[in-house]
């Protein structure tokens, strides 16, 4: 399980700081005092990758271990390289969701970006645990018989 998150994490901080980095250095998507002192924003918007990190995958962890504990499933982990893609996709679709929430409403751009780390929080563990109950139905699918040719 362990194993899961860390790759979790490592997915939504990795590809947070990769979309960081076209949103500043090629799309110049910045503050409006950050223009022109783009490593400066860049410096910034990646101590919101770390916090960023830490607010989605520290819940989806507690919420998943305490599913697993829940629905008696300690012993079936979900597999790294889904919690990795999961991730990858959670930090990715971050930076289109909020884009488009600054431009149709800006006067809710907070109200955009809590609605969607409620909902990264809810989907991470949603299919964390819908994949150790996978893993538990394939650990005890019965064998097939073995024919005797």
């Amino acid at each position: 399980m362990l194993r899961s998150i860390r790759f979790l994490l490592l997915g939504i901080f990795c590809a947070f700081l990769s979309t960081v980095a076209i949103s500043v250095y090629v799309f110049h998507d910045v503050d409006q005092d950050k223009i022109g002192h783009w490593n400066e924003a860049f410096a910034g918007l990646c101590v919101e990758g770390v916090l960023f990190t830490l607010v989605v995958g520290v819940p989806a962890w507690l919420l998943t271990l305490l599913g697993r504990q829940l629905f008696h499933l300690r012993d079936f982990s979900p597999r790294p390289m889904l919690a990795l893609f999961l991730g990858i996709g959670v930090a990715v679709f971050q930076y289109p969701w909020e884009f488009a929430g600054r431009r149709l409403f800006p006067k809710l751009p907070d109200s955009f970006l809590v609605f969607y780390l409620a909902a990264a929080i809810v989907v991470c563990t949603v299919v964390l645990l819908c994949d150790s109950f996978k893993q538990m139905k394939l650990h005890k699918a019965p064998e097939p018989p073995s024919s005797l040719v």
